[in-house]
């Protein structure tokens, strides 16, 4: 992993690469769109190892595309000068910069960045992807001189790149944006020298190549993204990918970058939770076994035990992180100094990466509030001595506790069981929840080396708190899920499944069909159970209340794929021997059943808030404030210990 690699002409330090995401919320107009954010947040993974950046996709033109002004345009001169000192940033760590760009979106352009009275355009005609019933955002079918302008803007655009200091290019060809629709048939239906062959559809990755061979240089490098597979009926299937991988190392790229998948199938391009570690490193494998050229593998490989095997095993040259070094932007460093048990773990939700981008807020981490706020967000030392006391031992509470020691308060915590971790222990349960597990165990971690008093099996009370005589107080209590009464029994609840009451007998009928119910039904399905899950809501896909679809979509084909019913508009109304009788539009059915259980959602523990409210500078966060997610109690306790001293 710290061999130095080539690329080409390039040498880069070692073989960890930053992949490219969007950063939309981040960019500033008034200081060159990538300005003093941007350049501390890229600057952040340099300075913590990375032998090489890719940054976010960077247009060639929008003659053809205009979109909204914060996405880069390499046309624009205030961009130009936004590489270079982003360039000169990165090179003072001894990292090199790559620049992704890109031909546009096409068919997948979300209906936000159009401006008013735009069509999208594509290879050919075809739906949007966003809003396939609404015509006006449905695609026309670029002209041949318009293709052929587009081809040639890359020319130019490399030049710029690398007379701004930039190290290499790589092209955007993945995950079925336009320069991917031009090589697909699904998308390209064109009877010009841009489509009709599979030959064809290349005819416009090839011009855009050789145009930046013409105005860059022979020697500069081109890095090639590219999807293997698009896991789609019509896509692309792995032998043409194969084949695709040969053309473009005749085309004289230096390097390919294989992923898969498409926007209708997110869950390959952006994995979710439930995708196992270096779930697309076989593609990469075996487009290493058929080209001469280095191979970069993506896909969730933030684990340095799997990163350093494939490298070893020769399935690829270089490893491609993204997300996990948005959790840890020392992620290299560490895996270099054996500090591996010190990398915050990337969990996989896209909560504070995708989601905060989309809503045009800075890319950002659930796990890691001060990614992407780098130059905003500090945590400046107490003018004077602080002692804290954090009641609850949970994320929310350990990060309380993380953060309050960084800004030099003495730390006390109650913790009412003798465990830390709180409700990741249930959440983690499942085997494909092994991110949470991870995440769970580095947060006991960290309490465990933090300079705190944790005192074990104490359930506070509110004389208790105000007697202790803290400075501050957090309650981070946390929320739970009630025993669950149905006709005069108490039956489990999924919590109570997670945490290992396993369910009777082979029939198990999951009154619910949320997240934490469609997990457990997985979870006890793959342990051989028959599961049956009913849906209050008739809705044709279950609404899962899930923050990202990605991972949503793939919890969806974790259902299906395991054999679970799924009865919507379903209610059980009573029992009989070995049967649940549920509801359906007023009709009764009877429903195999050995175990009923429920998933109903979460009550936050209000009380102690509520005996303590006439008191000052106490701060509930978390759960105990509203049941939500991970991101929710990470940044709530991350933004409580920030307020202290403010106001006095």
């Amino acid at each position: 992993m710290f061999q130095p690699g080539r690329i080409g002409t390039l040498t880069v330090k070692n073989r960890i690469i930053m992949a490219p995401m969007g950063i939309r919320g981040l960019c500033d107009p008034d200081d060159g769109y990538w300005g003093e954010r941007v350049r501390a947040y890229y600057s952040a993974r340099a300075a913590g190892g990375c032998g090489m950046i890719t940054t976010e996709m960077v247009f060639v033109s929008q003659a053809v595309e205009p979109v909204a002004k914060e996405l880069l345009n390499l046309h624009d001169e205030r961009h130009l000068r936004a590489v270079k000192r982003l360039a000169e940033a990165l090179h003072a760590y001894g990292c090199k910069l790559s620049i992704q760009l890109t031909a546009g979106f096409g068919r997948v352009i979300p209906p936000y960045v159009v401006p008013d009275g735009v069509i999208p355009i594509s290879a050919s005609e075809n739906t949007n992807y966003f809003v396939p019933d609404y015509a006006p955002l449905n695609t026309r079918p670029l002209t041949t001189e318009e293709t052929e302008a587009l081809a040639y803007a890359f020319g130019p655009a490399a030049r710029r790149c690398r007379e701004a200091g930039a190290d290499c290019v790589e092209l955007h060809g993945h995950e079925g944006y336009l320069m991917d629709q031009f090589m697909t048939a699904l998308w390209n239906r064109r009877t010009d020298k841009y489509g009709g062959s599979r030959e064809k559809r290349l005819t416009f990755a090839r011009e855009a190549i050789e145009a930046i061979k013409r105005e860059a240089g022979e020697d500069f490098p081109i890095i090639y993204r590219f999807g293997l597979v698009h896991h789609l009926e019509g896509g692309r299937q792995e032998e043409e990918g194969l084949w695709i991988a040969t053309e473009l190392e005749k085309m004289g790229v230096s390097a390919l970058h294989v992923d898969a998948g498409c926007y209708e199938t997110s869950w390959w391009p952006h994995p979710p939770q439930y995708q196992p570690p270096g779930c697309m490193l076989d593609y990469a494998a075996k487009v290493k076994q058929i080209v001469n050229i280095p191979v970069i593998a993506v896909g969730r490989l933030q684990y340095p035990k799997i990163a350093e095997q494939a490298l070893a095993d020769g399935k690829a040259d270089f490893i491609a992180i993204g997300r996990g070094l948005l959790a840890d932007p020392e992620w290299v460093n560490k895996v270099e100094h054996g500090a591996t048990d010190d990398i915050r773990p990337c969990i996989g939700c896209h909560e504070g990466c995708l989601w905060q981008m989309i809503a045009g807020e800075p890319t950002s981490c659930a796990l890691n509030p001060t990614c992407g706020h780098e130059t905003v967000w500090h945590l400046p030392k107490l003018k004077k001595k602080r002692s804290l006391l954090i009641v609850g031992g949970g994320p929310a509470g350990i990060e309380a506790a993380r953060a309050a020691v960084e800004r030099g308060c003495d730390v006390t915590m109650f913790e009412a069981s003798s465990r830390l971790g709180g409700n990741l222990w249930p959440a983690a349960t499942p085997a494909f929840k092994r991110d949470l597990a991870d995440y769970r165990n580095y947060l006991i971690r960290v309490a465990t080396r933090l300079p705190i008093d944790i005192i074990f099996n104490r359930r506070a009370t509110a004389e208790e708190i105000k007697n202790f005589g803290a400075d501050y107080v957090i309650l981070a209590i946390g929320a739970s899920m009630e025993p669950a009464p149905f006709q005069g029994h108490i039956i489990l609840n999924t919590i109570q499944v997670l945490n290992g009451e396993i369910p009777a007998g082979n029939h198990v009928v999951i009154m619910g069909a949320g997240v934490v119910a469609c997990e457990t039904a997985v979870h006890l399905a793959r342990l051989g159970k028959q599961v049956t899950l009913c849906a209050r809501q008739d809705l044709e896909e279950l609404d899962m209340d899930m923050v990202d679809h990605n991972n949503r979509f793939m919890l969806l084909n974790m259902v299906k794929d395991a054999g679970i019913t799924v009865l919507r508009g379903t209610i059980p109304v009573r029992l009989e021997a070995g049967y649940v009788i549920a509801a359906r539009n007023d009709v009764e059915m009877q429903i195999m059943m050995d175990s009923l259980v429920f998933a109903g959602r979460m009550f936050p523990h209000t009380t102690l808030t509520e005996q303590l409210a006439d008191q000052r500078h106490v701060i509930s966060i978390g759960d105990c404030v509203k049941p939500g997610t991970l991101m929710d109690a990470v940044w709530g306790a991350f933004h409580a210990i920030r307020e202290i001293e403010k106001g006095e």
